[in-house]
């Protein structure tokens, strides 16, 4: 029976792994499903368990694996093999083995060396380097045919129609088969071999079966490579008691298979061939990948990023998150998209000295671009948009062109109250006007947003048009309320936006490849 009290499972606090490796609190309650998976897989040990752990990219697979092997590794022997890392020796079979001896050597006691050499001695006939040359020496020693002296002997144009090569082809046949079985029982002896090496650990140890094969990274290595990881698993560590958990983006892993064996393989029934489970993962919101990215940034960065950025961040990664997470939301933009949206912003900021960016126009203009750039034209160029009756800034082109409906997105603005006059004379404050300007969250339209936006882009009067809508709407009484829109409008104006910078910054920064 499991002594299951040495589990760990609290995952609200960050933990520092490998040495230096640091990892967040639990946000997304993934603790529970190490759990459950723990307790399920090893009620199903006996026969051994191979779980696929689906999950898109950028949604934390190795987060999750670290920290469960984390959890368990004082109950149970774990083992974390990062594929991808390993996968320019070209052999799997080698990578499995030895994460297993480097990963557990220590925990075994006695001669350990010599249970290290019979491991290799049970498994070098089946590593890829070494398969050549040993199958030219069993076929040698069981049939009595040198295949380099044969080959030698004759030319390439009458090497099969030779004697020699007549009389070596049947003792070659006779051989092969012969070379088969003992394969068949060397396969065996390996794993046997295993089971000694991780039972001499468990008695060595206070630590019970089954043990945990964690594999990472599987979908992001060469098609060969990763099928023939697939297959090592599958026929040398089919055993009692040894639990492969393989995590990977399993629609990403079925395009390495179909790359292997064509196009119009049924890549996912070849695939459940090996695995007894699929457990997908949540994917991650965008606004806690977005604060993970940024957290590293340092706080003479952020300083810089206060001095640039409307609206004003005051020092907080977390409202700079929120801002970009915002206009990621609009467009359900992919994580992997996400990534490369922090990256170019991060990578304009870091570049401006002197002037004011709207990071909210700046992040729909990256975005644009990518995904609408016959639109981005019209914007930059300022025209009639394409097929549209009106000009570019009209909410309702906006509205036909990117989306089918509007979107209302919250907006925490921090903007500054504005006392309006008319011909000289005061006649209001805004905040007199039941609109809470100063650290206020705001509904607003995102057309009506973007609108405004890029029409104090694009006219040195827009100031005036705005305060002229505030004006009138007060004037009319009856508690009236300007839209939000319009003081967005008025603040915009005063960071003297121009379109060519906002031209500039996203061309640069969109150069990078994907």
């Amino acid at each position: 029976m499991v002594d299951k009290s040495g589990y760990n499972f609290s995952w609200i606090d960050p933990v520092t792994l490998d040495c230096d490796t640091k990892f967040s609190s639990d946000k997304l309650g993934r603790a529970r499903y190490a759990e459950f998976l723990t307790h399920f897989l090893v009620g199903e040990a006996q026969n051994g368990y191979v779980l696929n752990l689906n999950s898109g990219w950028g949604t934390g697979k190795t987060y999750f694996l670290k920290r469960w092997q984390h959890s368990i590794n004082v109950v149970h022997p774990t083992v974390y093999i990062d594929a991808w890392k390993q996968d320019f020796s070209n052999d799997p079979m080698l990578a499995v083995i030895s994460s297993i001896i480097s990963q557990l050597r220590d925990q075994s006691k006695g001669d350990v060396e010599q249970k290290i050499i019979n491991i290799g001695s049970k498994a070098w006939g089946f590593c890829k380097q070494a398969t050549p040359e040993i199958t030219k020496a069993v076929v040698k020693k069981l049939s009595g045919v040198d295949v380099d002296k044969v080959v030698e002997k004759n030319s390439e144009s009458n090497l099969f129609e030779s004697k020699d090569f007549a009389d070596a082809s049947g003792k070659l046949v006779s051989a092969i088969i012969k070379d088969h079985d003992a394969k068949l029982k060397s396969i065996k002896d390996f794993k046997d071999s295993i089971a000694a090496f991780i039972n001499d650990i468990l008695s060595c140890t206070e630590k019970d079966n089954p043990t945990f094969i964690f594999i990472d990274e599987l979908d992001r290595c060469r098609p060969t490579y990763a099928v023939e990881m697939l297959e090592v698993i599958k026929h040398f560590f089919d055993m009692p008691n040894v639990i492969f958990v393989v995590a990977t983006d399993t629609e990403q892993l079925q395009h390495a298979v179909k790359a292997v064996y064509g196009n119009d393989f049924n890549a996912n029934v070849y695939l459940s061939r090996f695995f007894q489970r699929r457990c997908t993962l949540q994917e991650q919101p965008r606004l806690e990948f977005i604060q993970n990215k940024l957290s590293s940034l340092e706080d003479s960065q952020l300083t810089h990023f206060n001095d640039l950025v409307w609206p004003f961040l005051d020092n907080d990664v977390e409202y700079l998150s929120y801002l970009v997470a915002s206009i990621a939301d609009v467009f359900s933009l992919p994580l992997r998209e996400t990534e490369q949206l922090v990256d170019k912003v991060k990578a304009v900021l870091f570049t401006v000295e002197d002037k004011k960016v709207d990071i909210l126009l700046l992040c729909s203009l990256m975005i644009i671009h990518d995904r609408y750039f016959e639109f981005y034209q019209d914007i930059i160029n300022g025209r009639r948009a394409k097929g549209q009756n009106g000009m570019y800034y009209e909410p309702k082109v906006i509205q036909d062109i990117l989306f089918k409906e509007d979107y209302s997105i919250n907006v925490e603005l921090n903007l500054q109250p504005y006392n309006f006059f008319e011909d000289g004379k005061f006649i209001a404050r805004s905040t007199n006007y039941n609109i809470n300007i100063t650290n206020g969250k705001h509904s607003v339209s995102y057309t009506q947003l973007l609108s405004t936006q890029l029409i104090s882009c694009h006219s040195s009067t827009s100031n005036n048009k705005f305060k002229a809508e505030i004006t009138s709407i007060i004037q009319r009484g009856n508690n009236s309320k300007p839209p939000i829109s319009n003081y967005v409008g008025v603040e915009l104006i005063e960071l003297n936006q121009s379109k060519s910078d906002y031209k500039n910054w996203v061309e640069l920064a969109t150069s990078f490849d994907s």
